[in-house]
């Protein structure tokens, strides 16, 4: 067993063929490795220039981005329908506890405002098991206010990376604020006192 190691090594001293094949193979690791880095670099800037453009126009102060979706009673509703009155636009998911948890609060706002303010929740159909759970959701929460289906990624527009996520549109159609997180009755009257 001595020899045989002591064979090895004096093989990598005189720089054998074995050496030659490590360093071959060394060299093709490395170009695979610069090769993954490079399109793992190009894939992350496509993805975030493509956000960039996809999203431009979503801040206070810009006009909120129309859109047109189906709602849960089945009539088509676009944003821009609701022009002239201040808009709550709230989206959500059934399976999101803190959109659950903010409902009833919702729900008691757009009871107590609903000739001031629309109240509108776009839940975010892509990502729920079926259309019918959203309409058991619903139905079990006794939500009155509009609900739309959003199954083309419309919360991509609005930069939704949270959920909840609310923005809060004036009645030009102007947003003038957003929300990420759970809302509260309290919260939502701050927010309406800024809407005009």
């Amino acid at each position: 067993m001595e020899r045989l190691s002591t064979n090895l090594f004096v093989i990598k001293i005189r720089g054998g063929p074995y050496q030659e094949e490590d360093r071959g193979l060394k060299m093709k690791k490395m170009i695979g490795i610069l090769i993954i880095v490079s399109l793992v670099i190009t894939a992350v800037y496509l993805h975030f220039t493509d956000k960039q453009n996809s999203v431009a126009g979503n801040s206070p102060g810009d006009s909120a981005t129309d859109f047109e979706l189906q709602a849960l009673d089945s009539t088509q509703t676009s944003l821009s329908s609701y022009k002239g009155k201040p808009i709550i636009l709230n989206f959500w998911a059934s399976w999101c506890e803190p959109c659950e948890n903010e409902m009833p609060e919702l729900e008691k706002f757009h009871t107590e405002y609903s000739e001031e303010v629309v109240v509108m929740g776009v839940n975010i159909t892509s990502q729920e098991i079926s259309e019918q759970s959203v309409r058991n959701f619903v139905n079990d929460l006794d939500i009155s206010f509009p609900i739309l289906l959003d199954t083309e990624g419309v919360f991509r527009h609005y930069q939704v990376l949270n959920l909840p996520t609310t923005y809060f549109i004036d009645s030009n159609g102007k947003i003038v604020d957003s929300y990420p997180g759970e809302l509260t009755f309290e919260i939502l009257e701050k927010y309406k006192a800024k809407l005009k």
